[in-house]
């Protein structure tokens, strides 16, 4: 069996092929997750992704499936489980294969937790994949965003740029925590809803069913982070700055880069994301005997795999570069 990157992840067997989080909308592939960098229509995906994708999207095509409900795609079995990243994110598990996609081996409120499974290969997201990239406490984080909340919903009003699948209901979520119903824009309403279809209690409000002097003085509003700090700034966000409202921005990128922290007020490093510490120790309860990095930083963590654990890892080659069989040779 060779496990590559064409396209997209690609493991073959003989001739017969299965792809992984594909550059393009195929039949013969599964998807993680509804995030756009790994949403592609016509594929096999979670029933969540697909309600997603077609809020976001408009696109109705896809083949889906439950979690832990094994199907076939050209003969190999195929099985989605819980990747703790946002609503319906799914590893993929395939003939001793584990692909992690975006995952979240810490849990969170809205999207459940990633646990490690035993595989021959695994193919790993390198997102936060350098030593130096360790993210705080997040429990911590959350209860000093839930107080930021607080204190900015009663004084002035507060803003939170949040991406608007995933990091904004687990904002919807800390506010009604302490006792806040924020406003939301239609974007993150959009894909909440669905949240709520499958049984996450989130509590919100449209902003643009707020009358006019519920406008005025929302508390506390959610929306994306283009919404707030991007080029073009929704008006009715600037206009609410300018009359005292306080802006924070919701990233793991809040905890590296001074680029997260540009235009806000105040940043919290929560990410659904698994930090280097976090990824180092789901790869050694894996126990896999191969190790393949995608999407990051993917050199660096593979050297620390076979430094610090001492398991054979490279970053996903090409096609025509190596396969696992030349590998472990």
């Amino acid at each position: 069996m060779e496990i590559f990157n064409y396209k997209g992840i690609c493991i073959k067997e003989n001739k017969r092929a299965v792809y992984l989080d594909p550059a393009n909308s195929r039949p013969d592939a599964a998807i993680s997750h509804a995030h756009s960098d790994h949403l592609r229509p016509n594929t096999h995906m979670t029933e969540p992704t697909a309600d997603v994708m077609k809020v976001r999207t408009k696109s109705k095509k896809a083949t889906t499936h439950k979690y832990n409900e094994k199907f076939k795609i050209n003969d190999f079995e195929l099985e989605f489980v819980s990747a703790g990243h946002v609503i319906g994110s799914a590893m993929i598990e395939c003939h001793g294969v584990l692909y992690t996609g975006d995952y979240n081996p810490y849990g969170t409120v809205t999207a459940g937790i990633a646990e490690p499974r035993d595989c021959d290969t695994l193919i790993i997201e390198s997102t936060y994949g350098k030593p130096n990239q360790a993210l705080p406490d997040r429990n911590e984080v959350l209860k000093d965003l839930e107080a930021w909340i607080k204190v900015t919903s009663n004084n002035g009003g507060g803003i939170v740029g949040a991406y608007s699948l995933g990091k904004a209901q687990e904002v919807i979520a800390t506010a009604n925590k302490g006792g806040v119903i924020p406003a939301v824009s239609d974007v993150v309403a959009s894909v909440s809803d669905i949240y709520q279809k499958y049984g996450v209690k989130l509590d919100y409000v449209r902003y643009d069913e707020l009358n006019e002097s519920e406008r005025k003085r929302p508390g506390l509003v959610v929306t994306s982070t283009t919404a707030t700090n991007g080029r073009k700034p929704n008006p009715y966000i600037n206009e609410l700055r300018s009359k005292g409202a306080k802006v924070a921005r919701v990233s793991g990128w809040c905890a590296f880069e001074k680029w997260a922290l540009r235009g806000v007020d105040a940043g919290f490093p929560i990410s659904d994301h698994a930090d280097y510490d976090s990824t180092m120790k789901f790869i050694e309860e894996c126990n896999p005997k191969q190790v393949f990095t995608v999407h990051g930083a993917t050199k660096e963590l593979a050297k620390e795999v076979q430094k610090k654990l001492r398991i054979n890892a490279m970053p996903l080659p090409k096609y025509g570069e190596v396969s696992i069989e030349h590998f472990n040779q």
